[in-house]
Formats: structure tokens, sequence, C-alpha cells
């Protein structure tokens, strides 16, 4: 199993932001990369505006079209 998570370092041990789903005990390969600074805020930005999209959803009221209408065949 590959899996790829982001942590934070706290007094020198990885806090994972998410569980992963392995048992306890497992043997796992680590690779240590920091994540630059405005990635992070650009990720935390894109989460934030993913949950708002969740919560209110933009309906827009029109019309929705048939497949037939939306391609027009000849």
């Amino acid at each position: 199993m590959k899996t790829q998570t982001t942590a934070t370092v706290v007094d020198g041990m990885l806090k994972l932001d998410e569980p992963i789903d392995l048992p306890d005990d497992s043997r796992v390969r680590v690779t240590i990369e920091a994540v630059e600074e405005s990635q992070r805020r650009w990720q935390d930005a894109l989460d934030a505006l993913e949950q708002l999209k969740q919560e209110r959803p933009i309906h827009s009221g029109s019309r929705r079209y048939t497949r037939d209408e939306l391609h027009e065949r000849r």
C-alpha cells in the first residue's frame, strides 16, 4: 500500500493531518519533504472553498437541457 499525507512536526515528532489505515506496529518507509508555506496556504484555501461549496451549493434556477439539446445532431 502506498499513500501520501501531510503532517506537522510537534516536539520532534510527526503529527499526521489525517489518520492512516494501517494496523498498529506496521513497519513503513518514510520520506520527509518540507511543504512550502505558500503551498500550505493555497491548499488550506482550496480546502475551505471545497467545504463552502458543499455547505452552500449554487443553484441558478435555470432550465435543465436534455442531452439532445446540448449536443446538436444533424
